[in-house]
């Protein structure tokens, strides 16, 4: 089934805009870009959600001095946001540190790569240092450092 797939529906080539020598190492690469660029967003995303549970909370609290007449009402109206707030907010950080694995995983996968030799230079070469500064330069991700 597989290998009719394959026939019928080839997948789209890569374009080779990288310094590097093979495709398999380009589509690593850009399957690491991909996933980096969503764990960046999720990232943002649960920065925003924590700073809406923070705003919500602050209000549940001040409410209730604030408009003496119907805070309480008012509070428990945002006690129930809040609770949703929660839900959304759990569920988006699960979801970022799911992806900070696979972010993790693939820089680890890149970097031995990278420290393996991907090239297949016969004499010394600089095509690891090269592609490091290159992927530090134009997309501002440093393949030394762990992520954070």
């Amino acid at each position: 089934m597989g290998i009719y797939d394959h026939l019928l529906f080839p997948k789209p080539a890569v374009p080779m805009n990288l310094p590097v020598p093979s495709t398999n190492f380009a589509n690593l690469f850009y399957e690491f870009l991909r996933r980096y660029y969503e764990w960046k967003s999720a990232k943002l995303r649960e920065i925003i959600g924590m700073l809406l549970l923070m705003i919500i909370g602050v209000c549940i609290v001040s409410i209730p001095w604030l408009l003496p007449n119907f805070g309480i009402l008012f509070s428990l109206c945002l006690l129930v946001l809040f609770y949703l707030a929660v839900r959304y907010f759990l569920a988006v950080s699960q979801r970022v540190s799911h992806l900070y694995v696979n972010v993790h995983v693939l820089q680890h996968h890149l970097v031995g790569k990278l420290e393996v030799g991907f090239c297949e230079h016969r004499e010394p070469c600089h095509c690891a240092e090269e592609f490091i500064d290159y992927v530090l330069r134009n997309y501002n991700i440093s393949l030394t450092k762990i992520l954070i």
